[in-house]
C-alpha cells in the first residue's frame, strides 16, 4: 500500500490509491477479520497521517485493546492515541479496558496504558482511573 501510495504521480490517483485500500479495510472489518486486524489497523493509521479520514477505524482500535496478545495491545493504544482525542464518546467505552490493564502483571502492558492514558485522558477519565494510578505511583 505505500508503494503505491508513493509511486503516484498525482493528488487524483492518491485518493484512489486511498480509497481502494479503504474499501478492503472496510470489508476486511465487516468480515471480523482477526488475523489482520492489527495491520489494517496499521494501514489506517498511515492513511491518518496523509490526511484522509479514518473514523471507521475507531472501533478496531477497541478491539485490539481488549485482545489479550501484546502486539495487538500495542497497535491498539497506538491508533487510540492517534485517531481519537479526549472529546469522543467513544472514548468512554476504552475507561475498563484501561482499568484492567492498569491492573495487568506485565509491567509493558501497564506501561502502555499510562502512556495513552495521558495523551487521551478526560476528566471523566481520570476521574474513574486515578485510584489505579495512585497505587501505581506507590511502588
Amino acid at each position: 500500500m505505500i508503494r503505491a501510495i508513493r509511486a503516484c504521480k498525482t493528488a487524483a490517483e492518491e485518493r484512489a490509491v486511498v480509497r481502494k485500500e479503504c474499501a478492503s479495510i472496510r470489508a476486511s472489518v465487516s468480515d471480523n477479520d482477526n488475523d489482520y486486524r492489527h495491520c489494517n489497523l496499521e494501514k489506517l493509521m498511515f492513511i491518518h497521517m496523509l490526511g484522509y479520514p479514518t473514523h471507521f477505524g475507531q472501533m478496531e482500535c477497541l478491539k485490539l485493546i481488549a485482545a489479550l496478545g501484546f502486539l495487538e495491545k500495542r497497535i491498539g493504544y497506538l491508533g487510540l492515541m492517534l485517531l481519537l482525542h479526549e472529546r469522543q464518546e467513544v472514548l468512554m467505552l476504552v475507561t475498563n479496558s484501561l482499568k484492567q490493564d492498569l491492573n495487568h502483571t506485565n509491567q509493558y502492558i501497564v506501561g502502555l496504558a499510562l502512556c495513552a492514558l495521558g495523551n487521551i485522558c478526560s476528566v471523566e477519565m481520570a476521574r474513574d482511573l486515578a485510584p489505579e494510578v495512585e497505587r501505581l505511583l506507590q511502588f
